[in-house]
């Protein structure tokens, strides 16, 4: 696999490809730079504030730009609008990554595959729930400019396993910024017991959650190599028929 600078683009663009996807939702774009990349004929993106003149390319090339919340976003949505493809890249605390997921899934299909961003912090700074916070304490203790910050959205994933059992979960571990992926199998996942015991302690513990308690539940998120994620779940999905009602 080559890998490119927008890892993100790189990876939606081989789902879309490989799945057939028609429909593509966005949350947290920023600057547009994934957005503008992915080849999707129609494509929704979310943002409270862009980072980008968004209203030169407002009903462009089957883009619709929403300025607002995901909240609000969600609660004006058509019940009956559903996507194939889904990025969240929003606000990185873990309860309102954990809501976007809900509303993602109640505008999805059989078929949908949903790409979480920044679920695996790259140090202990980077899990700080605050950004300033993040990188005052980075460049004090480890005198470093990195700027990476991926807040408390790791917390999702135990959520995830504990609460969404039913979904496959693969969390692409090499080839840019660890994302983390979600779909509906086509055969239902057998049961695993220990792992549940892990999620349902890893939850119970989720107030005091930490980067050390990060690397403890590592096993949580599946890492796995970009290139075997993404085969596994294109192998494995029973694709649907592409949402046809997006607004």
């Amino acid at each position: 696999m080559e890998f490119g600078v927008n890892h993100s683009a790189r990876r939606l663009n081989t789902l879309a490809e490989a799945l057939g996807c028609r429909s593509y939702l966005e949350i947290g774009v920023e600057t547009g730079a994934t957005l503008l990349e992915v080849a999707v004929e129609q494509r929704t993106g979310v943002d409270p504030c862009f980072a980008f003149d968004w209203q030169s390319h407002q009903g462009k090339d089957g883009l619709q730009l929403h300025p607002c919340s995901s909240d609000l976003f969600f609660a004006e949505l058509q019940a009956s609008t559903h996507y194939d493809l889904i990025f969240l890249d929003g606000l990185h605390t873990f309860e309102q990554t954990y809501r976007d997921i809900i509303h993602a899934f109640r505008h999805s299909h059989p078929g949908t595959v949903i790409l979480i961003d920044d679920t695996v912090p790259s140090d202990v700074f980077s899990a700080c729930r605050d950004q300033q916070e993040c990188l005052s304490l980075r460049s004090h203790y480890a005198n470093s400019n990195d700027i990476q910050w991926h807040g408390d959205t790791y917390k999702v994933v135990p959520l995830l396993a504990l609460f969404h059992c039913d979904l496959c979960l693969r969390t692409l571990a090499d080839g840019g910024n660890p994302q983390t992926l979600l779909w509906r199998p086509t055969v239902p996942l057998e049961e695993d017991g220990i792992r549940s015991m892990q999620a349902m302690w890893a939850v119970q513990n989720l107030a005091a959650a930490d980067y050390i308690w990060f690397l403890s539940n590592r096993s949580l998120y599946n890492p796995v190599s970009e290139a075997e994620g993404l085969h596994e779940l294109i192998s494995s999905i029973a694709r649907q028929p592409a949402a046809a009602d997006v607004h």
